[in-house]
Formats: C-alpha cells, sequence, structure tokens
C-alpha cells in the first residue's frame, strides 16, 4: 500500500495547486490501484493531525507526499517521526511569466530536506512538469524500488586539498543583530551562538519586533520624504502604491540603521513576516534591500547562518551580498532560478529592469521588482546541512534573461548539468536559502575555510 497526501499553504494560489493536484492523482492512478488516498489539502495543524490518524493502522510502506505550495517543515517532520517509511516528494514546474510565483513547491521541498536530513532521514524528489511519461517512469521507480535510499555523498569535500592557498585572510569577526526568531518549522535558518562564537567569534545582538516597531514609528515624516525622494530616482513608479504604507516600509529602513550604528550591527537576520504585515503594515523587503545595498547584509526568516554567509561575502568582495531561495531549476535549459520576494539591492538590477512592487502573497509594499544583471557570481552558504558545520561553494553564471517572477530573481546556470547539481545540494540537506555576489571568491573561500578548520564543500 502506498500512502498519498499534499501540503500547502493558503497564503499561495491554492485553486492552481488543486489544478496541479488533480494532473497527478490521474497520473498516479494509471500506474498503481494500491494507493490510499488522504484528499484533503494539509495547510493547517488540524487538518495534518487528521492525517496522521488516517494512515495510523494504514499499513502504507512507502508514501508519495505532494509539495503543493511552500510549506513550513513542521507536519513533514513530525509524519517522518511517526511512520518512518521511505518518501518521495513532488513539487510542481511553474512557468517563467514575470508574474507571481504562485506555489513556491521546490522550495518547499527544500526546506523539508534539510529539516528530515537533519535528523538522519533520506528522501528523494521529482518534479511534476508537462513531461507525463518522464515524471511516470520516476513515480514507477519509487513504487517498484525496495531498497530505495538516498543516502551517499552528493558533495566534493576540499578541506584537504593541497590546492586551497594557506594564503591569510582578514576576517573581521561579525556582530549578527537578529531580529525577532525564526518561524516556526524553519529548521533551515537554526543556529548555535556557542558554535558561531568558537569558530568565526560571531556575536548574536537580540532585538524585538516590537522594538524595531518603536524605533521605526518615531522616524519623522522629513527624513522618510528625502529618503522617498531619493529611491524614486530609479523607483519610477513608486508614487502608484500605497503611500502610507510606503512611508511605513521606509521608516523600517530608518529603524534598522538606528538599530546598526547604535548597535555597531555588520548584518541582520530578521523575521520579516507575518509581524511585519499584519502589525506594522508594511512589507519589510524595501527596507532590507537599501541596507544590502549599504553591505549591512539583511536576511530573511530569521535565518543566522544567512546573515553570516552574506557578511562573509560582503567581506572578501566588498560587493552586496543576497540570500535567495532556489525556486525552478529547468533540465531542457540547464538553468535554475534564484529569487526571494524582493530585497536585491538595485545596484543587482538589469539595466531598465527595475520597479518598485506589492509583495506577491500579502499585497503590501514596498518591494524592489527586476532580474538580476547578468555575470559571474560565487554562491556560498556557511550550512549546518546533517548537523555538521560546513561551507558550501559553487560558481554561477547570471544569465541574461527577463525577470523570471515578481520580486527579483535571476536565471542561473551553474555550467554542466545543473538540474542534477542542484539536486545533489537538496539531497546533501542544503538549506533553503544560499547567499550570493558578483565576481570570483571562490579561492578566498576555500581558504578562509582552511584558516578557520571548516570543510569546505562543492558540487
Amino acid at each position: 500500500m502506498i500512502g498519498y497526501l499534499s501540503l500547502a499553504r493558503e497564503t499561495f494560489d491554492i485553486e492552481f495547486a488543486k489544478k496541479k493536484l488533480a494532473k497527478t492523482k490521474n497520473t498516479i492512478r494509471k500506474l498503481n490501484n494500491n494507493i490510499k488516498y488522504f484528499d484533503d489539502l494539509i495547510t493547517n495543524d488540524n487538518i495534518g493531525d487528521d492525517a496522521l490518524k488516517y494512515f495510523e493502522n494504514s499499513k502504507c510502506s512507502k508514501f508519495i507526499v505532494i509539495q503543493s505550495t511552500f510549506t513550513d517543515a513542521k507536519f513533514i517532520s513530525s509524519f517522518v517521526k511517526k511512520f518512518k517509511k521511505p518518501i518521495l516528494f513532488v513539487s510542481f514546474k511553474e512557468k517563467r511569466t514575470g508574474g507571481r510565483l504562485r506555489l513556491n513547491s521546490l522550495c518547499g521541498i527544500n526546506l523539508a530536506l534539510h529539516a528530515l536530513i537533519k535528523n538522519k532521514f533520506y528522501a528523494n524528489f521529482v518534479i511534476y512538469s508537462s513531461n507525463e511519461q518522464s515524471f511516470s517512469r520516476e513515480i514507477t521507480k519509487f513504487i517498484k524500488n525496495n531498497n530505495f535510499s538516498t543516502k551517499k555523498n552528493h558533495l566534493k569535500e576540499t578541506f584537504n586539498s593541497k590546492k586551497i592557498s594557506k594564503k591569510f585572510i582578514k576576517f573581521k569577526q561579525p556582530k549578527l543583530g537578529l531580529i525577532g526568531e525564526r518561524p516556526e518549522g524553519f529548521d533551515t535558518c537554526d543556529f548555535n551562538s556557542k558554535e558561531l562564537k568558537k569558530k568565526f567569534n560571531a556575536k548574536i545582538a537580540k532585538v524585538s519586533l516590537q522594538n524595531l516597531f518603536n524605533i521605526s514609528s518615531k522616524v519623522n515624516k522629513k527624513t522618510i520624504n528625502v529618503t522617498k525622494k531619493n529611491i524614486s530616482i530609479n523607483l519610477k513608479n513608486l508614487n502608484q502604491l500605497n503611500q502610507k504604507e510606503v512611508n511605513k516600509s521606509i521608516s523600517l529602513f530608518h529603524g534598522l540603521e538606528q538599530i546598526q550604528q547604535k548597535q555597531n550591527i555588520d548584518a541582520f537576520a530578521i523575521r520579516c513576516w507575518p509581524e511585519m504585515f499584519t502589525e506594522y503594515g508594511c512589507a519589510s523587503c524595501g527596507p532590507m534591500a537599501m541596507m544590502n545595498e549599504n553591505k549591512i547584509s539583511s536576511s530573511c526568516e530569521a535565518d543566522v547562518l544567512g546573515s553570516l554567509s552574506c557578511n562573509i561575502l560582503n567581506q572578501l568582495n566588498n560587493k552586496p551580498a543576497l540570500l535567495v531561495d532556489i525556486v525552478d531549476v529547468d533540465k531542457k535549459d540547464n538553468t535554475t532560478v534564484f529569487w526571494h520576494c524582493g530585497l536585491a539591492p538595485v545596484s543587482m538590477a538589469e539595466k531598465n529592469s527595475l520597479s518598485a512592487t506589492v509583495h506577491s502573497n500579502r499585497r503590501k509594499p514596498l518591494l524592489h521588482n527586476f532580474a538580476f544583471k547578468s555575470g559571474d557570481i560565487t554562491i556560498f552558504r556557511v550550512s549546518k546541512s546533517e548537523n555538521k558545520l560546513k561551507f558550501i561553494l559553487m560558481k554561477g553564471k547570471v544569465l541574461k534573461r527577463k525577470n523570471s517572477f515578481s520580486g527579483t530573481s535571476g536565471v542561473i546556470s551553474l555550467g554542466n548539468n545543473t538540474y542534477k547539481k542542484i539536486k545533489n545540494l537538496f539531497l546533501s540537506g542544503l538549506e533553503h536559502h544560499v547567499s550570493f555576489t558578483y565576481g570570483d571568491v571562490i579561492q578566498d573561500i576555500k581558504s578562509l575555510g582552511k584558516q578557520l578548520k571548516i570543510p569546505t564543500y562543492t558540487i
């Protein structure tokens, strides 16, 4: 018996997800009749509890988990703890239209795999696209394979390589500002402050969201108007957005600026939702983009290791760095898409592509909307995959393409077989955020890893 269940969040395009689900279900039914379906989309804890009870005495030997939209890893972690059976995740491919990222399901799988692999549970995934035959082959392989396991070395360790330069890297021990706490179910944003202190001599300065809101709300209107005038040079359509919400967003930038200056913060890790929208009344993406431009890297979802990753790139390259999600991979095109809601600095924008926009799910400003400019990039993550501190590192190239999804995004080539490389990264437990900067600092990062005695992995 094969179990079948589907995960989603209502902030994404549920109706679109249901249409995708219907297609997968029809395909799977043609392949095997011995499948037990939990038909309700698991969108909250109550439905999740119902699903756990539903499969409790089902004697399912395997599970197909449809990652209909992006979700946190809370439910799937509980599910695996209870059943401990092989899992094949299914994500949906989305067309790169420049519009809303309607599902973001691939990133959801990325987050889930990291959480499971941290607990020594290894799963696999497949991407459902228009090629039903290819999808059917993958499903059939999973159903028939009784020795299912994905645990193997997907990355190449370069830590002990004699080829790595002994060059001394001047590294400033960073002070990281943590504003709020990571969202529940976001194991990818977890960190160990003692480990960071020991390895990087990094300090964590905790700031409550309410403190940020209080400081930001006191920013005077004149300051806000000056900043608005300055950023409108690049954001020509800024006056078309809700000005009250735009002003709130700009006040957040100045609030962050004040905290940074007062506490000498080198980079921020910020709880960017839901309270920014529900309590303060705007998006924090634009303010974070402005901080990123000033090389005070600001990372979403209170991702401290992501913030540290960006700070290391800032130090080595003296250029802005950005934390992104990996949201799409196209086997035929040999590309992947790096995206985030809209916090990329304007210096990363392709010429004539820049505008202001609202958050694709929450519908509030301020966000940047543009395609990343073309050029060579260094991709980097201070990672805790498999509960081991490591550097994950690769070269990439941003191609000259239109914006794939609303917000800030770039179409990336990782050289030969980009699809396989992305799959290897996910199956190695990489977090759902990676950082990048323009230019090549590969060797410097390897040297820093050697200097700090941190294993470095490449693909």
